[in-house]
């Protein structure tokens, strides 16, 4: 498998991306748009483009309508975060070069990972009944939060 392939995967995740986008109601000039920014990331995938690509869905759909579909949401949250991790190896790898398969069973099953744990976080959200939360609960929900940050402090100074 070439280099080439990787920019490629870039080009038929954010297609399906597209796809999603123009499902959930997303003009066409929106599109044509992110068309051309998904063809830049393709092209230089160290570039700007790609955070672009992978913000701008997330807009797109926060101004298409006041209903939310939690399966749009999902299948973007699943095919950004491929994009992501795509464009990242394609930033390194020469568009010439062979890439093994082997190569890329870590990245794949590091890539499954964070998916199963996001998703799972996502349905607890779902299932949380709406309306207004009591102040104690959000207090342990901010303390939770400041817990996590400190603790990613605290990891990446070890390694640093």
């Amino acid at each position: 498998m070439g280099g080439w392939v990787l920019r490629a995967a870039i080009g038929v995740a954010s297609g399906a991306v597209a796809w999603v986008l123009a499902v959930h109601g997303v003009e066409w000039p929106a599109l044509a748009m992110y068309g051309l920014l998904v063809a830049a990331a393709m092209a230089i995938p160290a570039s700007a483009a790609v955070a672009l690509i992978i913000g701008y869905p997330a807009a797109a759909m926060a101004f298409v309508g006041d209903d939310r579909s939690w399966a749009g949401v999902f299948a973007l949250v699943v095919l950004l975060h491929l994009v992501h991790v795509l464009a990242a190896y394609a930033a390194v790898v020469p568009i010439g070069s062979r890439v093994h398969l082997e190569a890329l069973k870590a990245p794949a099953k590091r890539f499954a990972l964070v998916q199963l744990s996001v998703l799972a976080v996502a349905a607890v959200v779902i299932l949380l009944p709406g309306g207004r939360t009591d102040a104690a609960v959000e207090v342990v929900g901010l303390a939770c939060a400041v817990g996590l940050v400190l603790g990613a402090v605290l990891l990446m100074r070890r390694k640093g």
